[in-house]
């Protein structure tokens, strides 16, 4: 597996990745209403979420970390197929047109969510999930900005920053995060890149 692969807008991922890569987390998933909905929009296999073996053992290791830090973090999505991401992308055009869609999502092949590397992850707040979220003024919750700052010890990164959507091409999303190792994750955090910009540099 490539944990550094770059996968957007202008660099489409060739082949599927099979299930037999992926392993169901073990972790619960969150969803927004009576534990399926989400699963019904974008066709989930078994209502479960999968990742990539090394990423979901990662991802486990920060949701105790941030446990142990009072913060109850949650998977919301995780590995799609071509097929489940062309559902939700589809979805999304059908919800706010094909503009609002590409600022949020991508057609298959060209979305990290195809990887197994990528997840969006969620903090349960206040006594409901959502404590990640923008809220109505633009900003995003204390706790995530402190889990933001501690991805890379898990090798993690923030994928779309703010004040970068205009290189990743997606709008500031303070849920979407992808592995990359560690020694990688601590350089991009470090430099304040990219994953574009990283590999800018390599090149």
């Amino acid at each position: 597996m490539d944990y550094q692969m770059l996968v957007n807008r202008d660099h489409k991922l060739e082949k599927e990745i099979y299930e037999n890569e992926i392993v169901p987390n073990i972790i619960a998933v969150k969803t927004k209403k009576n534990n399926d909905v989400v699963f019904r929009v974008f066709g989930i296999k078994d209502k479960k979420t999968y990742l990539e073996k090394k990423t979901a053992e990662k991802f486990g290791e920060f949701q105790k970390f941030a446990k142990k830090n009072g913060i109850i973090i949650d998977i919301t999505s995780g590995y799609l197929s071509f097929e489940q991401q062309n559902k939700k992308y589809n979805y999304f055009i059908e919800k706010g047109g094909k503009e609002w869609a590409d600022k949020s999502s991508c057609p298959a092949g060209y979305s990290e969510h195809n990887t197994g590397l990528a997840m969006d992850f969620d903090i349960f707040l206040n006594g409901r999930w959502g404590g990640i979220a923008l809220d109505k003024n633009g900003n995003t919750n204390e706790k995530a900005k402190w889990l933001h700052k501690h991805l890379h010890e898990f090798g993690f990164i923030l994928r779309y920053p703010e004040g970068k959507e205009n290189i990743t091409k997606m709008k500031f999303e303070p849920w979407h995060i992808r592995y990359v190792g560690e020694e990688t994750a601590k350089y991009i955090y470090e430099n304040n890149l990219t994953l574009e910009e990283y590999y800018e540099q390599k090149i």
